[in-house]
């Protein structure tokens, strides 16, 4: 009975709205993406104020502008 509705109020383009209902992190893309993944590095770097995650070039916090940036290497 649910699919003749969703038929029903959807009209001709049932699949569209069917695929657009599907969350984009359940997408086959997506998944591909993820596991095709590598850790480019092991080390991680954050503001020592407001834990904003920064790339290792920064000097200062984007978010708060701390020049506090703590580098943490992870295993």
């Amino acid at each position: 009975m649910r699919p003749l509705a969703v038929a029903l109020a959807c009209g001709p383009n049932v699949q569209a709205v069917v695929r657009s209902l599907t969350p984009p992190m359940l997408s086959k893309q997506f998944i591909q993406q993820i596991v095709r993944l590598k850790p480019s590095s092991t080390t991680h770097h954050e503001c020592r104020q407001c834990g904003y995650s920064v790339e290792k070039e920064v000097d200062e916090c984007p978010q708060c502008g701390s020049h506090e940036i703590a580098a943490y290497d992870l295993e």
